[in-house]
């Protein structure tokens, strides 16, 4: 499933806020010449002036006076230095192509480099899309070997020297999210669901404030919707958690506006209806990843629960399950007239179809009361009339609404709204009836007589 959502997740949206940043400071060689002049020494004052002429020169000269000193002397005992000051220059030139290669280059040599690993993990999301797989390379290389090997890249034997004692511990932490957003940047530009999925969750577990990244891990998991349909109300979560979350970090209200039409459509789609998506928002507002066990009813399995459930009451009421389907669905549905006219009209029903002999059904009223011509019941629902029976002949004495009959007759007319049946019946079709003849009337000779006693 295609997210365009997906479309609005910059390489920052991943949530890289490393929440410090690192001025391009210089080191200096005579300095370090100084105390190490075993090890480092200029190769006379032609090197020296070359280094002073990079020192003086202004930012936009600073590359040219490197390149000369590298020319005249590649193989100096500043040459680690060097390189450093390159890395610093392009970052500050906003060289981001050649500080990304510069970087890459000297962490071959020296692979704790601080400054080269925190550039690779910056500047990645700066290169020009779309990005280089040899860069993705790079960046998923660079970012393994810091969430593999935080301690040693952290070690004090590592500390710039630039860098206070206090400080460099505080960098860890930090690092390491950067390290493991851009992992998961890796595999969303790489479009390796399975893998952008595992590292944006692990990312998220990190950093739960992170709506951008539930919003990207939304995206992954719907990705994968064709192989992994279980994944999908998994990703609708988070898309939810994406458009309600209003904390820090979260979207701008722009993007939870897109997010939230989004979702409503998709939950929509899915689900068959919006209910309780209400409650699926408040849910991930709160809380960045699911409980256990939650999932989203699709529409499908809605529709397979129905018809089980529909089965079932078929099989365990035959009499209501034949009238419901092949009665009054029918008649309700357009065209309902013609069906009735054509395929029910003067037909006895039920006629035994399904193993059916007879309609069960509620008495709602009775005309006359007593001796009916005429009788309403009431088949699907209580005191809700869908049945007229017409009888041939009044039935004898009466009996009190709400208790029941079973019958068959001839379908004489329908309506459909509101709908009712009217059968042609003959007494002998009803079962159940209880009703008995009330006793003859009274003369009026024998009511005088009634009425002389009780003087008496």
């Amino acid at each position: 499933m295609k997210n365009p959502i997906l479309t609005l997740i910059a390489a920052a949206g991943l949530g890289l806020s490393l929440g410090w940043t690192l001025a391009a400071q210089e080191p200096k060689p005579q300095e370090t010449a100084k105390s190490d002049t075993a090890k480092k020494e200029w190769k006379g004052q032609d090197e020296y002036k070359l280094f002073e002429a990079y020192q003086k020169a202004d930012l936009k000269g600073k590359v040219e006076a490197l390149d000369k000193w590298k020319t005249a002397f590649p193989a100096s005992d500043f040459g680690e230095e060097r390189e450093e000051q390159y890395l610093f220059v392009y970052q500050q030139s906003n060289m981001n192509r050649e500080a990304f290669d510069k970087a890459t280059e000297i962490l071959k040599a020296r692979p704790n480099h601080f400054y080269s690993l925190s550039a690779i993990e910056r500047l990645i999301y700066t290169l020009p899309p779309p990005p280089k797989p040899t860069d993705l390379d790079t960046a998923e290389r660079v970012s393994k070997y810091l969430l593999d090997n935080l301690d040693t890249v952290f070690a004090p034997a590592n500390k710039p020297m630039d860098v206070k004692d206090a400080e460099w511990a505080t960098y860890k932490a930090p690092m390491k999210n950067a390290a493991q957003a851009t992992l998961a940047w890796v595999y969303v530009q790489r479009k390796d669901h399975p893998k952008a999925e595992t590292e944006l969750t692990k990312y998220l577990h990190m950093d739960p404030t992170q709506a951008p990244t539930s919003l990207s891990l939304g995206g992954e998991l719907l990705a994968q919707n064709q192989e992994h349909p279980e994944k999908l109300p998994l990703g609708l979560y988070q898309f939810a958690r994406a458009a309600s979350y209003e904390g820090q970090n979260s979207l701008p209200a722009p993007a939870r506006k897109q997010a939230l039409e989004y979702l409503t459509k998709t939950y929509t789609a899915y689900h068959g209806s919006n209910e309780g998506l209400d409650k699926l928002l408040a849910l991930a507002k709160n809380n960045p990843f699911p409980p256990e066990g939650f999932s989203i009813v699709s529409a499908q399995q809605i529709a397979a629960k129905t018809a089980a459930e529909q089965e079932n009451f078929i099989k365990t009421h035959p009499d209501l399950g034949l009238w419901q389907t092949a009665i009054k669905e029918p008649l309700v549905k357009d065209g309902g007239e013609a069906y009735f006219e054509m395929s029910m009209k003067g037909a006895l029903l039920p006629g035994g179809a399904n193993g059916v002999q007879k309609f069960k059904g509620k008495i709602v009223s009775m005309s006359p009361e007593t001796k009916p011509k005429q009788i309403v019941l009431a088949l699907e629902q209580p005191n809700v009339p869908d049945v007229t029976l017409d009888l041939s002949e009044a039935l004898p004495g009466k009996m009190e609404a709400g208790e029941e009959l079973q019958f068959e007759g001839v379908a004489k007319s329908y309506t459909k709204q509101p709908f009712m049946i009217v059968f042609e019946v003959e007494p002998t079709q009803i079962a159940g009836w209880t009703g008995k003849n009330a006793g003859p009337a009274k003369s009026s000779a024998g009511k005088s007589k009634a009425k002389a006693k009780a003087k008496q």
